[in-house]
This record gives structure tokens, C-alpha cells and sequence, in this order.
């Protein structure tokens, strides 16, 4: 994994509790990623979409940023990586397959569509990219939760989308409990846009593991001098 995968990763396990004995940490951290399309201070990552994003992102003091290709090709990639991106994103059409072989670098694959049939699905997560690119239209409606849970399920691959910066509290939970882990802001946001943001995941409550309530845990029934009844084997 390379530089944007581990900030995923990290900003995830960020959220967990921890246990054992020392002072917790008054401060609660946001447990996605907020990014931005150009440099924004305060972003945890930009995405460049052309040669002036990524001139100011390379000179810039942002840890990680990626670039969008037009075509996945080993040769765009090499240039990318050069330039210092540490991820490229790209669309599975007209993408080479040997073009995926570099380890230095991160993937994302921009998905147009949410409705992948399983096998398609299963097989995209096979390659293990860092991050599935999606859009949704806000606010969100079930039926995209429900598309979204079935993509996590299927690829166990983090999802990042496009969003607002008015995006609600409740749009943030549904989006985190369902797998998204990346936020992307569009062009022209402020350093004042990202704080709110990344205020508005930390405010969140912890994700909790659903239980059955109704269910009753089975619990072996130990007897002395042997089981009445039972028949001989």
C-alpha cells in the first residue's frame, strides 16, 4: 500500500476506541478523509485535474495528493509518480492492465455507475485499489445506501465521493456506515469549508455493531453423572 491507502487506513483505525490504561484524548478526530480538487489548506489530500493543480501541489506542503489521468497507461503513471502524486485516479475504460504493476503508487477507480452485478464487483476488489470513486446525488436516498453497502460488501474497498460542503450530519453517518471513507470537495472551497467539515465527522457518534436483541446466545448445558436419556452410540 502507498501513501493514500495507509491515510485511509490510519484515519479509520483513528476512530477506533482504544484500550487499556492512560489518559484518552480530549479531542476527537474525524475518521474519513476530506480532500479538496486543487490545493486547500487544511485538506488531507488534493486531487490535481490539470498541469496548474499539480505544479501547485507539487510545490506545495500537502503529505499526499493524486492526479486524475484520462487514460491509465504506464507512461502516465511513471509521469505522475515523478511529479511526486502519490495516487492516480482513472476510469476502467481504455485502462492498461500493466499499468496497475507499480506498487509506489495508489489507484482509485471512478466508477459511473453504483449497480456492478457481483461478479464484476468481486473481481474489481480483487485488484485492491486504494479507493472506489462514486457519485451520489445529495441529499442521499436510501436506494444509494443500500448500492453503496452492496459495493462495500463485494470489493471491501473504501469509497470516496464527491460532496457538498453544506452536507448535512445525518448524509456524513449514512455515508460512513456504509463504507464511504473519503470525501472529496469540489474546486473553490475555503481552508474555513474543510474545518467545517472535518468538525462535522468528528462530531459524530462512535459506530456501533448491531446486535439482535431478540437473539439468545446458546450456551452448553453441563451435567454430572452423565446425560439422562440420552441414547448409546
Amino acid at each position: 500500500m502507498g501513501k493514500f491507502a495507509d491515510a485511509i487506513r490510519d484515519r479509520r483505525k483513528g476512530g477506533q476506541r482504544r484500550l487499556g490504561f492512560g489518559a484518552a484524548s480530549e479531542e476527537r478526530q474525524p475518521t474519513m478523509l476530506v480532500g479538496t480538487i486543487g490545493v486547500v489548506e487544511g485538506a488531507d489530500f488534493c486531487l490535481a485535474l490539470n498541469d496548474d493543480d499539480r505544479a501547485a501541489a507539487a510545490s506545495s506542503d500537502i503529505a499526499v495528493w493524486g492526479t486524475r489521468l484520462d487514460a491509465l497507461t504506464t507512461d502516465q503513471v511513471g509521469a505522475a509518480k515523478e511529479s511526486g502524486a502519490a495516487f492516480v485516479s482513472f476510469d476502467l475504460d481504455g485502462a492498461r492492465a500493466d499499468a496497475m504493476l507499480d506498487e509506489d503508487v495508489d489507484y482509485v477507480i471512478r466508477l459511473g455507475d453504483l449497480r456492478l452485478d457481483e461478479a464484476d464487483a468481486r473481481a474489481l476488489g480483487s485488484l485492491r485499489p486504494a479507493e472506489l470513486a462514486v457519485e451520489v446525488e445529495f441529499p442521499v436516498g436510501l436506494g444509494a445506501i443500500l448500492e453503496l453497502r452492496r459495493l462495500a460488501l463485494l470489493t471491501s474497498a473504501p469509497i470516496g465521493v464527491k460532496c457538498p460542503t453544506d452536507i448535512s450530519a445525518g448524509d456524513i453517518e449514512s455515508l460512513r456506515d456504509s463504507g464511504v471513507a473519503v470525501f472529496v470537495l469540489d474546486r473553490g472551497v475555503s481552508a474555513d469549508d474543510v474545518a467545517a467539515v472535518k468538525q462535522r465527522i468528528a462530531d459524530l457518534p462512535e459506530r456501533k455493531p448491531k446486535r439482535n436483541e431478540d437473539a439468545q446466545p446458546l450456551i452448553p448445558t453441563m451435567r454430572q453423572g452423565g446425560d439422562e436419556g440420552a441414547g448409546d452410540d
